[in-house]
């Protein structure tokens, strides 16, 4: 008999329920859709550790200056950032 599995871990939470500004033009699966009634932290959190995420300016994992596309990576202050227009 196998032994039971260790409990799930916590999803990490955002104080004030704030949702992280990204770039405009960063896109994964989840974005398209939520869980509702869920404590999942947003896809802007990029807290899944199973996401995979791509730019819409090169449509791959990596953005226009060559560096991989997350969450934690696509925000103010990259050079290819794109805000609200």
């Amino acid at each position: 008999m196998n032994p039971p599995l260790p409990p799930p871990l916590p999803l990490p939470t955002l104080d004030n329920e704030e949702v992280p500004r990204v770039c405009n033009l960063l896109r994964t699966k989840t974005a398209f859709g939520s869980f509702t009634g869920t404590d999942a932290p947003p896809w802007q959190a990029g807290a899944s550790t199973t996401a995979v995420f791509w730019c819409l300016a090169t449509m791959t994992t990596a953005g226009p200056d060559d560096c991989y596309c997350h969450p934690q990576n696509c925000r103010e202050g990259r050079g290819c950032f794109r805000g609200e227009e």
